[in-house]
């Protein structure tokens, strides 16, 4: 009877201890869920943010070239052939 009742009380315990552990474990992936979003949010914004900053050097670099080839024309159109 002594075995039986501590073959009992173990497996109680081995619940116990496998809810806690699942709580646990629960706690801990919503915690690393935030910080994954968070860090895949911010790295969202700092793709954003030089995309854009590579659109204003791209229209910066279009407007000198432009520029170049106003200042240039006669240059320009003898050096590319234009008849």
């Amino acid at each position: 009877m002594g075995i039986g009742i501590a073959a009992l009380v173990l497996g109680f315990l081995a619940l116990l201890l496998t809810w806690y552990w699942s709580k646990e474990t629960s706690k801990l992936i919503k915690t690393e869920d935030a910080r994954a979003k968070q860090l895949i949010d911010e790295g969202r914004k700092e793709t954003q943010q030089m995309i854009e900053e590579g659109r204003k050097e791209t229209k910066e670099l279009i407007r000198y070239i432009a520029s170049l080839i106003s200042a240039e024309a006669s240059k320009t159109r003898e050096l590319i052939k234009i008849p």
